[in-house]
């Protein structure tokens, strides 16, 4: 079962962006491992403020400069503005988005 992140609302304009994503969250290298993985995302979320939620749930496990990076398909960070309903569209499988979290570089 998913466990829904807090999400603020959007305006009407945004509306196709409010729907929400299955994401799929793996760590890489030597971060820690979220005690949940699977979560339910709005859409108008940006890749920053994952970032940034991901980073707030580890932080007693993180190092005092560690940054959260994220990848998607194991190869490229999409840009921090970039919205996750548009990542699921491009790069989801089997209705979810699978993200990876490190937080050092670990690819492109």
């Amino acid at each position: 079962m998913a466990e829904s992140m807090n999400t603020g609302g959007g305006g009407e304009a945004d509306k196709a962006k409010d729907d929400k994503v299955t994401v799929v969250l793996r760590n890489v290298g030597k971060v820690p491992i979220l005690t949940r993985q699977k979560y339910n995302v709005s859409g108008n979320k940006t890749v920053k403020w994952m970032a940034n939620w991901i980073h707030d749930k580890l932080k007693t496990k993180l190092e005092p400069n560690d940054r959260i990076i994220l990848y998607v398909a194991q190869c490229f960070a999409p840009p921090l503005d970039q919205h996750v309903i548009n990542l699921y569209e491009c790069f989801g499988v089997n209705d979810k988005l699978v993200i990876q979290y490190a937080a050092q570089p670990a690819w492109g």
